[in-house]
């Protein structure tokens, strides 16, 4: 006897952490660049200078430098960029003080005055890691001033699952006849290729105000060595837009994916979301997000019943994300979700937590940590395995180290077609508690990836 599917998060929950940590984690790093020195969080090695000691000695241009450093680890940008203004007065050739002024700019999104920071400093006598670090942020200030941005990623990787199939721990299935021993899908560890890519465009609408259309488009495969009924192709396809209006941004945002398995198409979905962004202050955003999906699946040779879990989710999640000093992103949210499927049985209301923390190491290595649990409870007993109402608990916690390959190689000197090469190394571990001993089961992933981002 098989037992039944598992529902759509169970199945498909093989993507590596890492692809989100790429698209990312470019739109939140703020570094000073290799011009000295650092701590992890990218800035000079320096113990905290305060206002009182500015004051004492207001001409001190090292001592100001210092304290404006100071402010950017305190997330006081708005600060520190009073403080270089005043310093350019006192130093304006001093090249450290006009690069750091020009990060802070462009951390404030005053990409104007960055962007000419950036091209008179480009002319001075400047260390060679400082104008390679400079040169970065002029290329990315060139894209972001294009009104049309586009870019590529791709990433190929290796996976290992302790339970690929998502079988009950058990290895036995209840029915309202009683309890028997599974004779296939029993647990069982395997391995498999990942390769995906995606390609990206974002257009700037005309008008003061920040207002952006953008799309998506990509697919993620992967090929098991032993299960082939397993092998995935996901294709996915996304369009929105992000508004603003005053110190609220909206984002709608509508997204198609169709999931094959073994070559069959398994799942077909549609969903909406507008989300709501409020920035309280530069360390703290809050947000408010809907969601609607409709979730069609089909049968097929590996789940003939498959069809029995299609149905409308609607969701709705708050959260909020804290900026910590330069390096540290903390995300706590909180959601309401309800499941109405063609049949009660897989129907269920339930409710999510969500932590994620991303952590910038330093010369372009992240961390990223997530943890994450969910209860559902469903509306009536299944049929198939007897009286009692199902209730799961679900949790999942997974962790990605990614690094430049330049960074690994410690070289200063690189070749240009291989700049933004990243290496990741992830491990997630998932287990589903139930009152049905069907649905009891956990899977412990691991695997490594090599991706590569194009921009044009």
């Amino acid at each position: 006897m098989r037992a039944r599917p598992q529902r759509r998060e169970k199945t498909r929950s093989n993507r590596p952490a890492v692809i989100g940590a790429t698209l990312l984690l470019p739109l939140f790093i703020l570094s000073v660049g290799p011009a000295c020195a650092e701590t992890a969080d990218g800035l000079p090695t320096t113990s905290d200078v305060t206002y009182d000691q500015v004051l004492a000695d207001p001409d001190n241009v090292e001592l100001g430098y210092l304290y404006a450093i100071t402010q950017i680890r305190k997330s006081d940008l708005l600060g520190a960029s009073a403080t270089l203004d005043r310093l350019m007065l006192l130093a304006p050739k001093e090249p450290n003080i006009r690069a750091l002024r020009a990060i802070v700019l462009y951390r404030l999104d005053n990409l104007r005055e960055a962007q000419k920071e950036f091209a008179e400093l480009m002319k001075l006598d400047l260390d060679p890691a400082l104008r390679r670090g400079i040169a970065r942020y002029a290329d990315e200030l060139e894209r972001r001033d294009k009104v049309t941005r586009m870019s590529v990623l791709t990433s190929i990787g290796y996976q290992y699952d302790t339970n690929r199939a998502g079988a009950p721990n058990s290895g036995q299935v209840r029915t309202f006849l009683g309890t028997f021993d599974l004779t296939s899908g029993k647990k069982e560890d395997d391995h498999s290729i990942t390769s995906m890519v995606r390609f990206n465009i974002e257009h700037d609408l005309p008008g003061q105000n920040r207002n952006t259309l953008f799309a998506s488009v990509g697919a993620y495969g992967a090929d098991q060595f032993k299960l082939d009924e397993f092998d995935t192709l996901d294709i996915t396809a996304q369009a929105g837009g992000r508004f603003e209006f005053g110190a609220v941004f909206l984002t709608p945002t509508i997204t198609y994916d169709h999931l094959f398995l073994d070559r069959d198409s398994y799942i077909d979905s549609i969903g909406a979301s507008l989300r709501a962004d409020m920035r309280i202050n530069d360390p703290v955003n809050l947000w408010l997000r809907g969601d609607m999906n409709w979730i069609d699946y089909d049968n097929t040779d590996l789940y003939p019943t498959g069809d029995l879990q299609s149905g409308g989710d609607v969701g709705i999640t708050v959260g909020a994300d804290f900026y910590i000093g330069t390096n540290h992103r903390l995300t706590i949210s909180a959601g309401h979700h309800g499941f109405n499927s063609d049949s009660d049985w897989e129907s269920y209301v339930g409710e999510r937590v969500n932590i994620n923390h991303t952590w910038l190491i330093g010369g372009g290595a992240f961390l990223m940590t997530d943890l994450f649990g969910e209860y559902d409870n469903y509306d009536e007993a299944d049929p198939i395995t007897g009286e009692n109402d199902r209730d799961d608990w679900i949790y999942r916690a997974r962790m990605t180290l990614g690094v430049p390959v330049q960074t690994l190689f410690g070289a200063e000197e690189w070749p240009q077609a291989l700049e933004g090469l990243t290496v990741s190394i992830y491990g997630e571990y998932y287990r589903a508690d139930s009152n049905i001993t069907n649905y009891e089961y956990d899977n412990t992933r691991g695997g490594m990836t090599i991706s590569k981002r194009w921009e044009f």
